[in-house]
């Protein structure tokens, strides 16, 4: 991994940094799918949703690819392993005005998201993957847009939150 400093944000209640967790995109080999499943011992998600398994999340990443967060042994024989911990950013929003916050952001319809649904898609321009966990909506974004992306979320409350 590589040594590189997250981002340090202006605290505000209702938007933090995740606290950090091991990140790895895994992405099965072409006919390898039913083995991958089988040596991790679940069946993962072939749609936009989140799963989790032995302590680690698993989110949809596309077809045939997911993110695992989390320590999880993962089979390297049945699929690609890329470690992402330092290449993405994670900032934790929640609130009474959270998804009014994301519907500003956010080009899909927020407000109809539900627990463990994950999404690909942009915020402020920004390329994010959205997903909900309970009552806090969590964005990931590449490291280097992090504070963009802060600021852009930071932007959508002027308003709301008392902020504005």
């Amino acid at each position: 991994m590589l040594d590189a400093a997250v981002p340090a944000f202006a605290p505000h209640p209702f938007i933090g940094a995740v606290p950090a967790r091991r990140i790895r995109s895994l992405a099965a080999y072409k006919t390898t799918l039913p083995a991958l499943e089988a040596a991790m011992g679940i069946t993962l998600p072939a749609t936009p949703k989140r799963i989790a398994h032995q302590g680690a999340e698993i989110l949809w990443n596309g077809p045939g690819q997911w993110l695992v967060l989390g320590e999880l042994e993962l089979p390297a024989a049945h699929a690609a392993i890329t470690e992402q911990t330092d290449g993405l950013c994670l900032l934790s929003l929640s609130g009474p005005h959270a998804v009014e916050i994301l519907k500003r952001l956010l080009p899909i319809d927020i407000a109809r998201f539900g627990v463990d649904e994950v999404a690909i898609t942009s915020a402020a321009h920004i390329g994010v993957r959205v997903w909900r966990e309970g009552d806090h909506f969590i964005l990931a974004c590449f490291r280097s847009f992090g504070e963009a992306l802060h600021h852009a979320i930071m932007q959508a409350a002027d308003g709301l939150c008392g902020r504005g």
